[in-house]
């Protein structure tokens, strides 16, 4: 009785997800699911900026504090050449941080994105329909399924919703994609 049950479990284990991918598929499923250090990048990106603007307000400190030499004669020149670079460099920095920021939101969307596809193929889904995945990665419900009849045109008062629109196909439809976003804790 024992042995019936343990060969049960290693065919379950043979045609478990590990076994279902190709080695290549695998692989790329692997690297697919690093992440990348961008909290380090944010963390270092934040220092560099508090430190340019500390220097930025010491060095318009020192020139308003060396205000009081200019009139005992000396010349303010050098001082005001520290406060501009200081503030230059700190425009500058704050410049390409934000623009680091965007690309590293770009990313990190696009790597969400893809988890949440490869979260749905690792369902065993044999085909996924051209509709549904556009629909997904548009962020839009996909078109109502019809039985190989043509497409009616229906007009619709702005008022009232069309009956596919409150009827349980678009639930169906939608069933996959609220399984992958569920998988993500974005429910």
């Amino acid at each position: 009785m024992e042995e019936k049950k343990e060969e049960g479990e290693a065919e379950i284990q043979e045609h478990g997800p590990e076994h279902w991918f190709t080695k290549w598929e695998r692989q790329c499923l692997a690297e697919a699911e690093q992440e990348e250090p961008i909290e380090e990048e944010a963390e270092q990106s934040q220092q560099k900026l508090w430190h340019l603007f500390q220097n930025s307000a010491t060095a318009v400190a020192q020139l308003y504090k060396d205000r009081v030499c200019q009139q005992q004669g000396m010349s303010l020149w050098a001082p005001f050449q520290n406060a501009a670079t200081a503030v230059t460099n700190l425009y500058k920095e704050s410049v390409d941080a934000h623009q680091r920021t965007l690309d590293l939101g770009i990313q990190t969307g696009c790597q969400r994105r893809n988890k949440e596809v490869l979260a749905w193929v690792k369902k065993r889904r044999r085909t996924i329909r051209r509709e549904d995945l556009i629909s997904f990665l548009c962020g839009k419900i996909p078109p109502p399924r019809n039985s190989r009849a043509p497409p009616r045109l229906t007009v619709v008062s702005p008022n009232r919703a069309t009956p596919s629109e409150t009827g349980s196909s678009v639930e169906t439809d939608l069933q996959p994609f609220r399984e992958a976003i569920a998988l993500h804790g974005k429910c």
